[in-house]
């Protein structure tokens, strides 16, 4: 069996996942990082992206993920999540229209905070290329 850390992946609303893994790969301000068994302890931020990771046996996940922070201790991983959802959780029509109401707030950034305009509009594409990705 090869080496692995337990990975629980939280939101305001559930326990979204909680088991072994091999590998955590995720996307922060400064870029790309992974995190593999017996990782030094550490608390990291992330932006929204498609997180992936390899379980213990051996499959290859992909979840979104919004913000997070992230606490890496004592062979376990913490993701904290303001949201986080498989492809099958993914309304894709939800997430069509959250796009197209970002890209219209993108254009009339006077009459909008152009910040979260960006913001949702950065959620929107990942989950959308999540859904889009496993057809």
């Amino acid at each position: 069996m090869a080496n692995t850390f337990l990975l629980k992946i939280i939101t305001p609303g559930r326990e979204v996942y909680n088991d072994q893994v091999e590998k955590v790969t995720l996307k922060s301000a400064d870029g790309e990082f992974q995190v593999l068994a017996n990782h030094q302890s550490v608390i990291s931020s992330t932006i929204p992206c498609i997180a992936k990771f390899k379980d213990a046996k051996g499959n290859d996940e992909e979840l979104f993920i919004s913000k997070s922070l992230v606490q890496v201790s004592n062979n376990e991983m913490i993701i904290s999540s303001d949201a986080a959802e498989f492809e099958e959780d993914i309304d894709e029509v939800r997430a069509e229209r959250a796009l197209r109401r970002a890209e219209d707030r993108l254009k009339n950034s006077e009459n909008y905070n152009k910040g979260r305009a960006e913001a949702a509009f950065f959620r929107a594409k990942q989950r959308l290329a999540l859904k889009k990705s496993n057809r």
